[in-house]
């Protein structure tokens, strides 16, 4: 082997080393080369796996300078300065590879704080009476970072006041400078000229920020070289050590709060700061999005924030009042923990979503300033909504706090043990005790939507069946922009009557699946047009939201693979809910075994044993949703014609049974009552009727209904009509206090009936069938009052009221009102001239019966309009009669023989006379209310259909 080969040289590296001799650059390939042969020559005990040199063919430097150390140095003040400056900045480096902000503790802890009234007092200054500014307060131990990486570590907790901030901001007065789009955790102050100055005025009252430093100050005397600190003249003493630190402030936040009726308490005053805070200073909304957003090259530049300065940690907001006090003191407003990485902030602000620290401070915010009130102003049955509690912006998911009183809401409340129907149904069928747990969940969603009473807020109500499905819906809204919470602004427009009248405007949705069912009606029609206008101006303005309740439940008998049941999953909860299992099961638990039964397994197993397994939470979470209210209201239009289709298409048509003989079996054709309507609801899924029963339960939605009525012309208009229908359900529902004692379920009944008997004599009624069927009988009765109270666009009464004086026939089974509605309809559809021979007009019954009774009458003559009032009357109080008399039913041979004539050719007189002589005595009444129908509509074979068969006698 040559010398070469054993100092690794190739003849490459003469050629390398020519370059070197001609003070050329080197590739980096070259430069390995020369460090690789250099290696071998290097002295032992030299320090390896040191830097030989930057990389590269184009290099450069930063500002990272570190001592080099070797034996025979002059060990200086300067060269080891120079290492803790490199290694200080080497640990701020890692640092900035996080966010700035809080990274553990740093919480306040003080007496009395945010203790003011929660509800408005007119006698009060509601701006007044805090807690006095020389209490105490101790800040915990903690660990912060600002924008440089400097570590604020407060190692023990430490006290202080506000009172001693004040007098540092009075001798330098300080603010926070504005927010703006880029999100930025730490704080940039500036000198406030708007402060008092040292010696001046008192600190003026409005909001301040808590904020908290880094800083360092020296500590002990270092003893120097030929002279002791502290000496005679210790002109070169230096301090012997620097100690960290930090230092608290008080800087005033720039905002002007105006005296307006909402902002009259402390608590007004923290929820719109809140709002302010989250969405204008820190992350204004509106400026996410600016005209530049896709346009000013800022995707094509590299990621930020490029700040790495100092910066002041916001600790708390406070509000001082104008006697002095400390109005309110909360935490989380300002307050920014570490979530995510700079660069991961970056990208999400660009593309306009919140900083992770800013979603989950908004939600801290929430339930720690709803959780303060609540210990001010618990639950009550009322007044208990989000704003009059002082909220205006609230996060797009949170967790409502129930009022665990059942004795006294079954007090106030006469249907608190009624359960949901839809529960019901799936907690039997899986062996559920639905008899307890569904009017728990019906309460829970009941109590949760209080907080968005008289709001702008929609509310609807599902159920979570796993605790952790409610992290799948805080995953899902966590980017959302935040709820507002106002009063509604709901008011009634004119130009939504002006557009609807337009004939165009109901030929753009025919595409749609609602339009095919819809267009074929009026008052939908109208509807369609209506809703399709109403909403917009409200969803983009934010003065309409959609929030879904949902009520999680809890399993009592879990069982932990080592522990078994945990008490904690299983003895408080019932109790709370006000539900005893033992006094239910009829027995005690002294009287278990306490070996065999410990307490927690013993009432697991006393709840098992009743079927009652589950309960629902003490908290009812709110997610805000996707859904709008124009899409909503299309929603309800597009469900109410999948019950239209399905009630025409299978609810109407039944299989009535002739007894025991199943061959006699047929198909009778029905009108549809409100059953059939609800039986078709029950087949949607739970969370599309809960949907609807909160739309139509809104006040703008019932007036919209309102508006489709007068719009559309439909019967459902006349303001007479409706009072009567109000009547009529009083009426019906007196009688059935003894025999339905609930009052909502006797109220539902009464209502059924009613509109069943208003939709047989008023076609337009199938829409209050409708409602009835979807909704509580409490919001059908609301639509009715709106139409009740007299409008500048309701109806007159008509010749059909006139002649109904005292409201339509409530049938007492649907055979008959089947039967009368099939009838009354043929009546209407007839000609003038069928119940006045001599009269000269081709109008049909229906369109003299639809006019006022003053206009009939100038249309057909006085002497015809009396014989036509006159003969209709007669008619249908025979139609009443003979629908009463067919409805218990005809026996099969005399329906089958009857028919059998009428097809041979006989005319419904002739068939009838054969039929009746050919049968027995008490067949004879039947046949003579056959006659009645048969004449009544022109002896049309569909009316034997309606009549139900029964075995031959």
């Amino acid at each position: 082997m040559s010398a070469y080969s054993q100092m690794k040289v190739d003849p490459g590296f003469f050629r390398v080393m020519a370059k070197m001799a001609g003070n050329e650059n080197l590739t980096l390939a070259e430069e390995r080369l020369v460090a690789d042969y250099l290696t071998g020559f290097s002295p032992q005990g030299a320090a390896q796996g040191l830097p030989g040199g930057p990389a590269g063919d184009v290099r450069g430097d930063n500002n990272l300078r570190r001592t080099n150390w070797f034996n025979g140095r002059y060990l200086t003040a300067e060269a080891l300065s120079r290492q803790d400056t490199y290694f200080d900045a080497r640990s701020r480096l890692n640092a900035h590879a996080l966010m700035p902000g809080i990274a553990w503790g740093l919480g306040l802890a003080v007496d009395g704080a945010n203790a003011t009234p929660v509800l408005p007092n007119v006698d009060q200054n509601q701006r007044a009476n805090g807690f006095p500014v020389n209490r105490q307060i101790a800040l915990q131990r903690g660990l912060a970072f600002d924008h440089f990486g400097r570590p604020i570590l407060v190692s023990q907790a430490f006290n202080f006041t506000v009172e001693q901030l004040i007098g540092t901001y009075r001798k330098t007065p300080q603010r926070v400078v504005g927010g703006g789009t880029e999100f930025a955790p730490c704080l940039c102050l500036a000198p406030d000229p708007a402060g008092p100055t040292s010696g001046g005025p008192a600190v003026p009252p409005g909001t301040y920020l808590l904020v908290i430093e880094a800083g360092e100050t020296d500590e002990g005397g270092a003893k120097v070289m030929g002279e002791v600190c502290a000496g005679a003249a210790p002109v070169t003493c230096r301090a012997d050590a620097w100690r960290g630190g930090f230092g608290l402030s008080l800087v005033r936040f720039p905002v002007e709060l105006p005296l307006r009726p909402d902002l009259g308490t402390a608590w007004d005053l923290r929820g719109t700061l809140s709002a302010y805070y989250f969405d204008v200073f820190e992350h204004p909304l509106w400026r996410r999005w600016d005209p530049d957003f896709l346009a000013d090259g800022v995707f094509c530049r590299d990621t930020g924030p490029g700040r790495h300065d100092a910066g002041a940690i916001a600790l708390a907001m406070l509000h001082l009042a104008e006697d002095g006090t400390v109005l309110f003191l909360d935490q989380w407003i300002p307050r920014r923990t570490l979530c995510d990485t700079p660069a991961e902030d970056w990208h999400r602000t660009r593309f306009g979503a919140p900083p992770r620290a800013a979603a989950w401070a908004r939600i801290h915010q929430f339930q720690c300033m709803l959780a303060e009130g609540l210990t001010r102003e618990p639950l009550r049955p009322f007044r208990n909504d989000l704003y009059t509690r002082g909220f205006r912006h609230i996060p797009p998911i949170g967790f409502l706090p129930l009022r665990l009183d059942p004795q006294e809401d079954q007090g106030n409340n006469p249907d608190s043990n009624i359960g949901v129907t839809a529960f019901d149904e799936i907690f039997a069928m899986a062996g559920a005790g639905d008899f307890l747990v569904s009017p728990l969940v019906r309460r829970g969603m009941a109590e949760a939507a209080r907080y968005f009473d008289n709001t702008n807020v929609i509310t609807y109500g599902v159920v979570a069946l796993h605790d952790d499905d409610i992290l799948e819906d805080l995953g899902n809204v966590f980017d959302k922009d935040p709820i507002q919470v106002t009063r509604p602004h709901w008011t009634l427009d004119r130009s939504l009557y002006d557009r609807a009248q337009q004939p165009a405007a109901l030929d753009t949705h025919k595409s749609t699946s609602a339009y095919k069912v819809l267009a074929t009606n009026r008052f939908f029609a109208t509807l369609e047009v209506l809703f399709r206008v109403l909403g917009l101006e409200h969803l983009v303005n934010r003065r309409t939201e959609i929030v879904k309740l949902v009520v999680p439940l809890q399993g009592l008998t879990r069982r932990h693979p080592l522990l078994g049941p945990i008490a904690a999953d299983a003895l408080p909860q019932g109790t709370a809910w006000g539900v005893n299992p033992a006094a239910t099961a009829g027995g005690p638990l002294a009287n278990l075994d306490p070996e065999l039964f410990p307490e927690a397994a013993a009432l697991a197993g006393i709840m098992q044993r009743l079927g009652l397994d589950m309960l629902p939470r003490h908290f009812v979470v709110y997610v805000k949703q996707r859904l709008v209210l124009l899409d909503l209201l299309f929603y309800v239009l597009e469900l109410i014609q999948v019950l239209i289709e399905w009630v025409t298409l299978a609810g109407a048509i039944v299989k009535v049974g002739s007894g025991q003989n199943t061959a006699g079996d047929q198909a009778q054709i029905r009108a549809p009552q409100v059953q059939d309507y609800r039986r078709a609801l029950a087949a949607q899924p739970a969370e599309k009727r809960a949907i609807m029963v909160a739309v139509l339960g809104r006040p703008e939605v019932q007036d919209t209904l309102v508006q489709a009525a007068d719009l559309s012309g439909s019967e459902l208009a006349v303001s007479s009509r409706n009072l009567a229908f109000r009547r009529d359900v009083a009426a019906v529902e007196a009688p059935l206090a003894f025999e339905i004692p609930d009052e909502t379920l006797r109220r539902r009944t009464a209502v059924d009936r009613v509109a069943d008997a208003y939709a047989a004599e008023y076609p337009d009624y199938q829409v209050m069938q409708i409602l009835a069927a979807i909704q509580p009988p409490i919001q059908t009765l609301a639509v009715v009052d709106k139409l009740a109270i007299g409008r500048a666009a309701a109806r007159q009464g008509t010749v059909a009221d006139a002649l109904t004086a005292a409201g339509p026939k409530v049938f007492a089974d649907n055979d008959s009102r089947s039967l009368y509605a099939d009838l009354r309809r043929t009546m209407g559809e007839r000609k003038i001239s069928d119940y006045v021979p001599d009269a000269k007009t081709e109008l049909t019954a229906e369109a003299v019966l639809a006019r006022s009774p003053a206009e009939a009458e100038a249309l057909l003559g006085a002497e015809t309009y009396k014989q036509f009032t006159a003969a209709f009357t007669t008619e249908r109080a025979a139609a009443t009669a003979g629908a009463e008399v067919l409805s218990k039913g005809v026996p099969t041979a005399v329906a089958d023989a009857l028919e059998t004539e009428i097809r041979a050719g006989s005319t419904p007189a002739a068939a009838i006379e054969k039929v009746k002589a050919g049968t027995s005595i008490e067949n004879q009444p039947l046949l003579d209310s056959a006659a009645t129908v048969l004449r009544i509509n022109g002896g049309n074979l569909a009316a034997l259909q309606r009549i139900k068969r029964t075995p031959s006698r």
